[in-house]
Formats: structure tokens, C-alpha cells, sequence
């Protein structure tokens, strides 16, 4: 066994430099991450799409609403918890009336009057297959569909008093296990409880759904990656910032150091080859027939060298997050590949510096996510950084058996346990991947165990670009809060299932990830931004938008307020385009879900000029209802919209709040309050 080296940032108060351009944008310097943890929680509780989810009862069962539901007629009964990719052949139904579970019973169709009303209610066509031992009938579809579309399709047999049950008839085949030499015998974590792995990510669970996509990016923030067999064809040219000059590269070549090298009574060590480990776990090719499985099978690896002997310094460290996520480094070129997913498995001592804050900030501004290691330290989290700071999501190593593992660090005194999730870092079983051979300079390529939360993080880095594999659109904040909603329950009678905020909320789960992932898509997450200087709004209505007002493209003195809300990405539950509208002479934004409105403003303007006098159709922004009689549907949430027509400086401008007691409140200012102009999934 191979003890998994945490690399420690040495701090050198010389080299506590900020060398990049921190002025071009705002990045996010709100506490985002609970407020779309609810919205997120809430949705995927509506949608009904995902099994195990790591969140609270919303109520318990009292009296009163047993009694309430008693009272309703019953309803037919329907599976809730199908896997939106799933391939569903048919259904399978249970018709109340004794006559035709008889005939199911003699393998004989129901009555065509049946079948007619069956068929008009989905409104699908619908062919007897055979019947079941339970007395249903097995109908085929005429082409088989994906469990989204069958999970809306079955909820309208609801009005059906005939119907008893109904399920869909979903295509089971085997998980996907790879032929990976090392795969059986040494890669636990990668398999989940299905297989009898409690303590496994689920990784073959998801494999059947997806291996991943080639235009992911992932950014290892390390000693540096040397190639791979594994997946030397699929390194980014990256950059070494741990030599002076900083230069291109990205290679690892080796971190040895003799006795006292690093300090009085330090002893020699060999090369860890730290970085080359950390990839193997996130990208290692699987089923090619040699030695293991990666999470993910065909990412981009953006190696980026910020550490070597004796560790490495602060501001490298900062300088290659922020080359990595495409912002600006003097003397350096800016990175064309920029990163959508940054993996730190490193740690200091100490309160989360300002300086590693400040990154944090920017790079989530980006619309990236950063993945961190709690520490090896057997402390409290509170008490190693970057896993202190807001807005990484901090990894806590866990064993074979999903329980702490015995070096990590906990949370053991704060009761907030958002933005910390648990992932296989090995103990007696260590987490085997990738390494480089030799000693001191490399030499060749093998394959090692290794331990520590170093470990853990690649594995929740994986899952993250598998889910990015499957939607782009999803930010870092989002991903900081599905991944710890989507995970495994710990197991009962552990010592993180007894301290429920020891370890986070659960262990990361690959396949309920990527099923949440793909629910997503049916949403978007709306921003709003202010500025100071014009006292304007404006929503930025995707992750790119976002990032390019935090990079400065709209102008000066942006920041994001706070303010978010999902929107529906398409016509989903008969949601209606939203009209983007720009005024360039007022710099002004508009949007409007009202078809008229939308029309007459694009009559004004019929050749779409842009001019100071001109409103400009922009396109579709994000979905959303109308509202009724000013009010907003059961299923949906309300957006609030004011003017400020300020006349005096030509700077007219509409702002669009999520809440009763904001528009209230600007209205006080003075605004003209203009009530609810649309309804959308779900708001802050």
C-alpha cells in the first residue's frame, strides 16, 4: 500500500502576490450556494425523476392528511421514481374490473372499449404484448421511449377510474462493467451498493448511461501530469507555474527530495507523482482491455504544474486556478481551454486566506466548479484551506465500508454541512490509479494505491464532468449543490450516519448525479446583476452570459445581487417563450413572456436596427407562464416587474424581483411597481 500524499501549500510570505487582473469583473461574491441547494431540492422533489435523494421529509404524515386522502377516490398507481434514461418498451397495467383481470389471466387482450379509452387517454397507440402471472396486461409502444417521456406520458392515466396500476415496462440489462484487468479485483470504489460497494460512487450505475464527452474540460491543479496510456491522447497542453519564468508544459518531473532539503530532520522522499494519480481516478480509460477505470473515459485532462519539492507557494497556487478557469495572468498567455472543473487535492493550514477567496470568487464567476480535499490531518475542516473557503465544494475521504476514514478531517463543529460531500478516499483498501515509475525522474508508467482525500476529490471531479457531459449548461454552483443532494445515504450504523453532519450529506452517487443532470436540462438558471454606478439590472439568462459580465464584456461595476430563479430552458408544462429586448440608448434590457407585447415591440422596430431610440429583439431569453388575473399557477413561482423611468438621464431601466417584499421595497424608492409579469419553476 502507498500512503496518498497530501500535498501542503508552504506559504511564503514573499510570495503572497495577486497576479491577476482582478478588476475585469465582479466574480460572485454572494453565499449562492444554499439558496439553489433549495431551489434545486425543490425541483427535483417536483419532478419526482430521482431515487435516493439525499433530502429531508418536507412533513410528516399527520392525522388530518391521512384523513384527507381517505376521503379522495384512489387514484391508479404509478411509478414514480423512473430514471428519465431510461428505455421503456410498453406499459404494464392492472385494470380494477375482476372481468379483465380474468382474461389477463387467460393471456387474452381487455375489451376494445378498454383499449379505446386507454389508448385516447395517452394519446398513443397502443399493442396488446401478453399478460402477467399478476393479472396485468403488457402493452407495447409502437417505437420505444425514453423515461422522461414516459414519466409525463403515464400521469395523465391519473383521471382513468378503470385503471388499478400502471407501470412502465422498462429495458433492464446488465451494468456495464469494464474489462479492465485491475477493475475487479482492486477498483471498489468505483462500484456501488447494487454490487454489494457500499462504500463506491456508483460509477457502473452510470456507465450505462454515459462514459462522458470529449468536450469536457478538467484542470489538475497539482505537481503536474505526466502522459498516460490511460489517456495521454486526451492532455490538454497545460502550464508549469512552479518554475520561474512560468512557462508552457504541465509535465511532472518529480517532487524527490533529499534529507533536510525541506527542513531541519525532514527525511528524503521519492517522487509521488501526485498529479498523474489524481487524473487516473478522474480519466483513466475504461473497458480498453488494460489496467483501470476512470470515472470519466473521454475528458480533457488541462494539466497545470503549481506544486513540486517541498510543495509549493500561495500565489502559484492561485496564479494556476486562475490560467486554469481562462482568466488573465501576466506574462502568461490566456488559456484557450479553459477548465469547466478544477481539481484541488491539496490543503494548508489555517483560515481560507483572502487572496484564495478572492479566486474562489472569480472563478465561480466563470461558471466553473472547484472540487477540494478536506485535509488528512484527522481535524476539524474548519482548520485546513481551501476547504474552509466559500464556494468550493470540500471532499471527505471515506472507506470501503461508506464510513469516515480514519486520517480525514471532519466537520465537527459546524452545522452547516452545504458544500461538503464524501467520496471514496481509502483505508485498509486504498484507491488504486495511475502513476509514473522511477524514483526520482520518471521513468516509465504503472499503476499504484494510494489513500487520503486527495483521493476523494478526483472521484467527485469525475462525476461532475460526467454530468457536464450530459449538460453543458449546468454552473459550478449548481454542481456544488446536486452533487451533495444526489448522493448516497451513509450506511446505517456508521459513524457519519450517526453525526449527520460529520461527513456532508452523503456519498457522491454517479448514477443519481448524471439522472439529476439530465432532469436539469429542463431548467435554467437565471442571474441578475446591479450597477452601482448606473443603478441598472439586468438577468443574465445563461452560464456563458454570466461569465462574460463578470469578465468585464458589459462594462464596469456588475455584481451579481443574489437574485436567482429557475427558468423553464423550453416549452415544458406549457411554458411560453420569453422576448429579450435591448435599448442601447438607455443600455437597457426588457423581457417579456406576453406574445403581444413581444410582437408590437418588434413592430417598432421592423428591420431589428440598433440605435439609441430602438428597442432590439434579441431572441428567446428562457421560458416561462403567464400568469391569471395577475397570479401565478400552483406550479410555478412569481417574478415581480418594476420601471424606473428616469427621463432626466435618458437612463430608463426594468428590474424583475423574485419576491414580494423586493418589489415592495423598490417601489418605496421610488420605482413604478408593474405586478407579476411572469411565473417561472422556481425562485430563491
Amino acid at each position: 500500500m502507498w500512503l496518498g500524499l497530501l500535498i501542503s501549500v508552504v506559504l511564503s510570505l514573499n510570495s503572497l502576490v495577486v497576479h491577476a487582473d482582478l478588476k475585469s469583473g465582479q466574480g460572485i461574491q454572494l453565499p449562492l450556494d444554499s439558496k439553489i441547494t433549495t431551489m434545486m431540492q425543490h425541483l427535483l422533489t417536483k419532478d419526482g425523476k430521482i431515487e435516493n435523494l439525499s433530502i429531508p421529509e418536507s412533513s410528516a404524515i399527520t392525522k388530518q392528511s391521512v384523513n384527507s386522502q381517505s376521503e379522495k377516490s384512489n387514484p391508479p398507481q404509478l411509478n414514480s421514481n423512473l430514471s428519465p434514461s431510461a428505455i421503456v418498451d410498453g406499459l404494464v397495467v392492472r385494470f380494477k374490473d375482476q372481468k379483465i383481470q380474468d382474461l389477463a389471466a387467460e393471456n387474452l387482450p381487455p375489451p376494445d372499449e378498454i383499449m379505446n379509452e386507454l389508448e385516447s387517454t395517452l394519446g398513443e397507440k397502443l399493442t396488446f404484448y401478453r399478460s402477467m402471472g399478476n393479472q396485468s396486461h403488457i402493452f407495447r409502444f409502437q417505437a420505444p421511449k425514453s423515461g422522461e417521456v414516459v414519466t409525463d406520458l403515464i400521469q395523465k392515466v391519473k383521471t382513468l377510474s378503470s385503471i388499478d396500476q400502471i407501470e412502465p415496462d422498462i429495458r433492464i440489462k446488465m451494468q456495464l462493467v469494464p474489462n479492465d484487468p485491475l477493475f475487479d479485483p482492486y477498483q471498489w470504489s468505483m462500484k456501488g451498493q447494487a454490487q454489494g460497494y457500499i462504500g463506491g460512487i456508483n460509477a457502473t450505475g452510470a456507465w450505462d448511461s454515459t462514459q462522458g464527452s470529449a468536450s469536457t474540460i478538467v484542470a489538475v491543479v497539482d505537481t503536474g501530469v505526466n502522459a498516460h496510456p490511460e489517456f495521454a491522447d486526451r492532455l490538454l497542453p497545460g502550464y508549469d507555474f512552479f518554475v520561474t519564468p512560468y512557462a508552457p508544459g504541465g509535465s511532472d518531473p518529480g517532487d524527490w527530495t533529499t534529507a533536510n532539503e525541506c527542513g531541519d530532520k525532514e527525511p528524503a522522499e521519492p517522487s509521488s507523482w501526485h498529479g498523474t494519480h489524481v487524473t487516473g481516478i478522474i480519466a483513466a480509460e475504461g473497458n480498453n482491455d488494460m489496467g483501470m477505470a476512470g470515472v470519466n473515459w473521454n475528458t480533457k485532462i488541462l494539466p497545470v504544474r503549481t506544486l513540486g519539492k517541498c510543495g509549493g507557494s500561495l500565489s502559484d497556487v492561485i496564479n494556476g486556478i486562475l490560467w486554469a478557469a481562462g482568466l488573465s495572468v501576466p506574462n502568461v498567455p490566456i488559456n484557450p481551454n479553459p477548465a469547466q472543473v478544477i481539481n484541488l487535492s491539496l490543503a494548508g493550514e489555517g483560515a481560507c486566506p483572502p487572496l484564495y477567496q478572492e479566486t474562489i470568487s472569480l472563478v465561480l464567476g466563470q461558471g466553473a466548479q472547484i472540487v477540494v480535499a478536506a485535509g488528512n490531518d484527522q481535524k476539524d475542516i474548519s482548520q485546513a484551506f481551501p476547504g474552509n473557503c466559500n464556494g468550493v465544494l470540500t471532499t471527505i475521504a471515506t472507506n470501503f465500508f461508506g464510513d469516515a476514514a480514519s486520517y480525514t478531517n471532519l466537520n465537527l463543529a459546524n452545522p452547516n454541512i452545504g458544500g461538503i460531500i464524501a467520496a471514496p478516499g481509502g483505508d485498509s483498501n486504498g484507491i488504486i490509479s495511475t502513476t509514473s515509475t522511477g524514483t526520482t525522474t520518471p521513468e516509465g508508467f504503472g499503476y499504484n494505491q494510494q489513500i487520503g482525500t486527495s483521493e476523494s476529490v478526483p472521484h467527485v471531479v469525475g462525476i461532475a464532468s460526467l454530468m457536464l457531459g450530459i449538460n453543458p449548461a449546468l454552473s459550478g454552483i449548481e454542481l456544488n449543490s446536486l452533487l451533495p443532494v444526489t448522493s448516497q445515504a451513509f450506511p446505517e450504523g456508521s459513524l457519519c450516519a450517526k453525526y449527520q453532519n460529520l461527513c456532508g450529506l452523503g456519498i457522491a452517487d454517479a448514477q443519481n448525479a448524471i439522472e439529476a443532470a439530465t432532469t436539469f436540462k429542463n431548467y435554467t438558471l437565471i442571474y441578475e446583476f446591479y450597477n452601482s454606478s448606473s443603478n441598472d439590472y439586468l438577468l443574465a439568462t445563461s452560464k456563458a452570459q454570466m461569465a462574460a459580465i463578470n469578465r468585464g464584456e458589459a462594462g464596469s461595476n456588475w455584481q451579481l445581487t443574489g437574485n436567482l430563479f429557475y427558468a423553464w430552458s423550453g416549452a415544458t408544462n406549457g411554458a411560453q417563450p420569453v422576448c429579450q429586448f435591448y435599448n442601447q440608448g438607455a443600455n437597457s434590457y426588457f423581457y417579456t413572456v406576453n406574445s403581444g407585447d413581444c410582437n408590437y415591440l418588434q413592430s417598432l422596430n421592423p428591420t431589428n436596427a440598433v440605435a439609441d431610440d430602438q428597442w432590439t429583439y434579441e431572441g428567446i431569453a428562457f421560458y416561462a407562464l403567464s400568469p391569471t388575473n395577475g397570479a401565478c399557477a400552483s406550479n410555478s413561482d412569481p417574478i415581480y416587474q418594476l420601471y424606473n423611468n428616469q427621463a432626466a438621464t435618458n437612463n430608463p431601466n426594468h428590474r424583475f424581483v423574485t419576491s414580494l417584499e423586493a418589489y415592495n421595497s423598490m417601489i418605496a424608492q421610488g420605482w413604478l411597481g408593474e405586478g407579476i409579469t411572469m411565473c417561472v419553476a422556481a425562485v430563491a
